[in-house]
């Protein structure tokens, strides 16, 4: 995870009755200097609402880095940066700086799984049936076998007794008997027989599945497939990632896992009916059955590259001493994309600090005055990847680094902190969404630049938000880090977790776009001072001798100038 106003006063009077009237965020107006005030007022609520609805919507289908939907997505942002006239420096005049990325993509045609009796092939479930995930070709052929599984809960033990490892496994579901069976060389089909809940679905079947696949380790089954009543309509998914560049095998192997795989409906029934077992008696069906069949399973993938670039545009300097020097703006484009059942909209994560890159840009590039230094603005892909677009333009920077006098990262700026789910862990309990609407967290500053913290502070005095500086745990979680490990001063933006992180929930009408278009406007008078100082922010020595301590394989001298 905008809009145009003709003169700055209306822009400025629009902007705090909205807020106002919304009471989504106090505000007021923003009084900010002459030479950057009607860059400000071009930018209004109507335009990132349009901009964000569009990054969060169902044509970009959660901007999975690899995905089709990420490929329109940075189409879409980099028509924008050249709209507005930036300069596009990437690969062959585009906006573009590939990122190296595969796809392994199934191939239907030679991918099924087979039952065989006297020679004969009495059921085949094509890969359009199968769902799951792949990351290699699969090729398994012995007898079949039918487990029934039903898992028994775990045992009870203190809840603060061992280390979070340790209770993780008790608290898994307990499968008796899979340790007296003999299933090397075994093609074994799974079933889980679990209590149904209200809806009469299923009760744990994730957990439990993980837990089955996890109690099947190491008995030698040639293959596991899943199999129950609901078909699976969604498909063998493939892998997306890094590519392993050079040819480097132990790289790729480390991306591939078993086999995932799932079927369901009639071809379930028709498994049943293989066995001997009717769906009805299930819950009381021995613990394994063999099947008088002989089963295949033929996965065949191909790799192939995918979508993956940082999308960036320059607007140039005015003076010819500093234009040569950058304040880079940055958000990540990407979130999690389609899922085996779901799509990931991803509006405050991160189509927010996105449409905030596109409206500061839009408001530079509409100033009448241009200032001092560059400034780049930058969409990075693979964030859910492990920071891996920003760690590509780091290493290999279209622009010295050296160059870079700050980097100003907005991720997560359109929602109010609240309690939430982050992992395993529940975080900011108690805290309501209501208590947070004026506060925003910055991250980060602390750690290596003191001028630049001084500065966001002053900049806030226009700004007013309840500055917060409890989320310092984040600081290894979005792009910003990969700046910060070179010795480039940052600042990460960030309003806070909330009950819709990585969740399909996560939409673009729960954003508050007055607090959205606040930070904007707030981190776009922050980069223009930078841009238009004298001096540039230092590295206090002290704190990077103590940073580069506490983090593996930073240089020893930092990308920017120490200070005294």
């Amino acid at each position: 995870m905008h809009r145009c106003v003709r003169s700055a006063s209306v822009f400025f009077t629009v902007f705090a009755a909205a807020a106002s009237l919304s009471a989504q965020a106090p505000t007021r107006p923003l009084s900010l200097p002459e030479d950057r005030r009607l860059g400000a007022a071009a930018v209004q609520l109507e335009h990132c609402r349009e901009w964000l609805f569009r990054l969060a919507g169902a044509e970009f289908a959660g901007r999975g880095t690899g995905q089709p939907g990420y490929q329109l997505a940075a189409d879409y942002v980099a028509a924008h940066f050249t709209g507005l006239g930036l300069l596009a420096r990437g690969e062959h005049g585009t906006c573009f700086q590939p990122v190296p990325w595969t796809r392994t993509e199934v191939i239907a045609e030679t991918t099924y799984v087979a039952l065989e009796q006297d020679g004969k092939e009495v059921l085949r479930v094509p890969a359009t049936a199968l769902a799951g995930n792949v990351t290699s070709d699969v090729e398994a052929s012995g007898g079949a076998v039918l487990l029934v599984l039903r898992p028994e809960p775990p045992k009870a033990a203190g809840e603060g007794e061992g280390d979070a490892k340790e209770r993780g496994r008790r608290n898994m579901p307990e499968f008796v008997g899979l340790d007296q069976l003999d299933l090397a060389g075994k093609v074994v089909f799974a079933t889980l027989v679990l209590p149904a809940d209200a809806d009469g679905k299923p009760q744990g079947q994730a957990l439990a599945r993980f837990a089955a696949r996890r109690a099947l380790q190491g008995s030698g089954a040639a293959v596991v497939l899943f199999v129950g009543e609901a078909p699976s309509a969604v498909g063998l998914r493939g892998r997306s990632g890094v590519a392993a560049r050079g040819g480097n095998r132990a790289a790729a192997g480390r991306n591939r896992s078993p086999l995932d795989a799932a079927f369901g409906g009639e071809h379930f029934a028709a498994l049943l009916a293989a066995a001997g077992v009717a769906a009805a008696d299930l819950h009381q069906a021995p613990l394994c059955t063999d099947l008088p069949q002989r089963a295949k399973v033929m996965v065949h993938v191909r790799e192939t590259a995918a979508p993956a670039m940082n999308v960036f545009a320059v607007l140039p300097g005015s003076d010819p001493k500093l234009r040569d020097e950058y304040v880079v703006l940055g958000s990540h484009l990407d979130h999690l994309g389609t899922g085996a059942d779901a799509w990931y909209p991803g509006a405050d994560d991160d189509a927010s600090g996105t449409t905030g890159v596109m409206a500061v840009a839009r408001m530079f590039a509409t100033n009448a005055v241009r200032p001092r230094r560059s400034v780049l603005f930058v969409c990075f892909s693979g964030e859910e990847s492990g920071l891996i677009g920003s760690a590509w333009f780091t290493k290999n920077s279209p622009i010295p680094l050296s160059s870079i006098v700050a980097e100003l990262q907005m991720d997560m700026i359109g929602r109010d902190e609240e309690e939430a789910q982050d992992g395993p862990r529940r975080v900011n309990r108690g805290e309501s969404a209501e208590q947070n609407r004026n506060s925003l967290h910055l991250v980060g500053t602390q750690k290596l630049s003191p001028a630049l913290h001084a500065l966001c502070l002053a900049k806030n005095t226009t700004a007013g938000f309840e500055l917060e500086y409890d989320m310092e745990d984040m600081f290894l979680r979005s792009d910003h880090a990969n700046f910060a490990a070179q010795g480039v001063p940052i600042a990460f933006f960030f309003t806070g977790l909330h009950r819709d992180y990585h969740q399909p929930t996560d939409t673009p009408d729960k954003i508050h776009y007055e607090k959205l278009l606040r930070v904007a406007t707030y981190v776009y008078d922050l980069a223009f001072e930078l841009a238009n100082q004298d001096a540039r922010p230092t590295i206090d020595p002290e704190l990077w001798a103590k940073f580069r301590k506490q983090n593996r394989g930073v240089p020893e001298q930092p990308a920017a100038p120490l200070g005294s």
